[in-house]
């Protein structure tokens, strides 16, 4: 199966004069600069030979113009970077950047505007949205960039049921599919049953390569619509699947977030996965990107990108403060703060503070839909859930883990102070109450001996967190080790599993897992109304009741029916989806927090702490400050592309 991670007049109008302007000023650029473009001099070669076509050739008709963080860059260099998990790039997408038809804006991180779709408007009814491709845009192969390639991936990828057995949530309105259409070469139409106006802010965070556009080019030889079935059967037999539509998901696994399994596949990026082996990925510039800078200079200047491959936070720590990265973030933490400014004069780097918009680095659910009837029942009972809240020392955390510079919270959408804060919510049950937790347990019935409790019906009870150290650190690791000190301070028997990432998810969408603890991003405003983590709307990022998410994301057809109280918080926030006005997102993100927070779903701990950056001296072109999180894909929010090493 190929897995599919998704998700008023006045603004309209100044989101079309934004656009249109936006669109005047890229052609004005490219007509200054239609005889004047200039590329990486290593691909000199190459054109002179006749193997590439001449700059000008490769670009499309109006380029996307950047322009640089503090000036225009130079040509060159191999950008060193890092990942704990071969299921993500991490920081390399800080690097190597994320392309969707739009893009958030990167002064405020969430005005929509142009990027491989040039303009975009909305009938006057909000039900249908018009995109416009660029004129001339290519793949890395050289293949054009069209509407076929918007189609392919609806028709033939999202729409067939071996591919995708259930239909996104993000592309149903009103209780009905969308429609997808191509008008012409340049032109896609997409009509919805009911207003979804908010559905561009989805196309700006998550309509990049495998979400919502795919090479038609190149995949259909591996699709039966588009090539013998026989053929195909036996194409997947000989590669090891069992089925075309593995064999598929396998080749499409080239989206710019996860996987880089097939090299083959082009992509639209600015850099293009060429080789892997022994923990180093080897990506290379791709020759018809679509961005210049505003010298007429086509992006990216640096050259390639080398992707290392870690095995644990201490050896990332290591690392990167040796100077053996030109940029880390992913795994970097105030925690280790005093590490990398000791080493970073010697080692040839610079630490800036930017803010993270993490409302929890660690953030821990109880599976109320656990295997166990047992463990069902106890983790289902309020009471429990509110004990582990308050046995947990939040201040200690923010002390001991940040230096006393983040903030103890329940789980809420940032920024503090912002129109979806209610500091109250934030609060709820964050005080540390130890005797009260004890007294909770000694409620519901768990004997204790003076070292562990029992379950209520005295059989013996062991707790265990399952989690990946990875995006946090240091810092995911320190909070779980003080926790099991917490936790066992009130006699709960706390054991913890430590997995890589892929592992993680193995367990908790199996519906394998206790207790389970990830990081509390999509959390900002107005980002967090596109794929909630607070809420169990997807199987993926369902740990705090695994089957109920599945009951949501599959429309009920497999899982177990929520209770009254989630299915409301959940409809709470369809309705600010659809409506997608300033109101109704208000509405519905503080009704998410106080739900989530009075049904203690989920633990928080402390968050809205800095976020260390770690650049080399010899990367350029990176804000002093800024925000950092998965909200934003990191550094993609900065363009990367304009990233340069001296």
């Amino acid at each position: 199966m190929l897995r599919l991670d998704t998700y008023g007049l006045r603004r309209r109008t100044l989101l079309s004069v934004a656009a249109t302007a936006l669109t005047a000023l890229f052609l004005t650029t490219s007509v200054v600069y239609a005889e004047g473009y200039a590329q990486s001099p290593i691909l000199d070669a190459a054109v002179a030979a006749g193997t590439l076509p001449p700059v000008n050739e490769r670009l499309p008709a109006a380029p996307l113009v950047i322009t640089p963080v503090s000036e225009v860059g130079t040509y060159g260099g191999t950008a060193r970077v890092m990942h704990s998990s071969t299921e993500e790039f991490g920081d390399a997408s800080s690097i190597v950047g994320m392309e969707g038809l739009l893009r958030l804006k990167s002064e405020d991180g969430t005005t929509v505007e142009p990027n491989i779709a040039e303009s975009w408007a909305w009938s006057n009814d909000d039900k249908t949205m018009t995109l416009k491709l660029r004129g001339g845009q290519k793949w890395s192969d050289g293949e054009p960039f069209t509407s076929a390639d918007i189609l392919f991936w609806w028709e033939d990828e999202i729409s067939n049921v071996e591919l995708n057995p259930t239909m996104p949530n993000s592309f149903i309105s009103g209780g009905e599919t969308m429609k997808v259409t191509a008008v012409d070469d340049l032109t896609v139409q997409i009509d919805f049953a009911v207003p979804n106006h908010l559905f561009e802010l989805w196309v700006a965070t998550q309509g990049y390569q495998s979400q919502m556009f795919q090479p038609a080019h190149y995949l259909k030889q591996f699709h039966p619509r588009y090539t013998d079935p026989v053929k195909l059967a036996e194409m997947a037999k000989t590669a090891g699947f069992a089925t075309w539509a593995e064999l598929y998901a396998n080749k499409a696994l080239t989206g710019d977030v996860f996987g880089t399994l097939n090299f083959d596949a082009p992509v639209i990026r600015a850099f293009k996965p060429v080789s892997t082996s022994a923990g180093l990925t080897k990506l290379e510039r791709n020759p018809y990107y679509f961005k210049v800078d505003t010298a007429g200079n086509q992006l990216p200047y640096i050259d390639a990108v080398d992707l290392t491959l870690v095995a644990s936070p201490e050896i990332y720590t290591l690392k990167a403060s040796s100077g053996e990265a030109d940029l880390a973030l992913e795994n970097t933490t105030i925690t280790q703060m005093p590490v990398y400014l000791d080493n970073a004069e010697k080692a040839g780097y610079q630490v800036l503070k930017y803010n993270s918009a993490f409302s929890s680095i660690a953030n821990m659910m109880l599976n109320q839909t656990a295997e166990d009837p047992d463990k069902r029942a106890l983790f289902q009972d309020i009471r429990f859930r509110t004990a582990l809240e308050w046995a947990i020392n939040r201040n200690e955390i923010n002390d001991l883990v940040f230096f006393g510079l983040g903030t103890p919270m329940q789980l809420s959408i940032l920024p503090i102070g912002g129109r979806c804060w209610d500091e109250a919510v934030s609060k709820t049950n964050t005080q540390f109450d130890p005797k009260g937790a004890m007294a909770l347990l000694d409620e519901i019935g768990m004997a204790y001996d003076g070292e562990y409790r029992t379950l209520p019906n005295g059989k013996p009870f062991t707790l265990t967190l399952t989690y990946w150290p990875g995006e946090g650190g240091e810092a995911k690791r320190k909070i779980v080790e003080l926790s099991q000190t917490y936790f066992r301070a009130i006699g709960i028997n706390f054991d913890v599993r430590e997995v890589e990432r892929s592992f993680y998810f193995e367990f908790t969408t199996a519906n394998k897992h206790e207790m389970a603890l990830w990081h509390a991003d999509s959390a900002s405003d107005p980002l967090w109304v596109n794929s909630p983590k607070i809420i169990p709307i997807r199987q993926r990022h369902g740990a705090f009741a695994t089957l109920w998410a599945t009951w949501f994301e599959t429309k009920g057809e497999k899982g177990e029916e929520p209770p009254k109280d989630m299915q409301e918080t959940v409809a709470a926030w369809r309705k600010a989806k659809a409506a997608g006005t300033p109101e109704a997102l208000v509405e519905g993100c503080k009704a998410v927090v106080k739900a989530n927070a009075e049904g203690a779903w989920t633990i928080g701990t402390v968050g809205a702490f800095p976020q260390p950056l770690i650049i080399s001296n010899a990367l350029h072109n990176v804000p002093e400050t800024g925000w950092a999180s998965w909200d934003w894909n990191y550094m993609v929010r900065y363009h990367p592309e304009q990233f340069y090493l001296k």
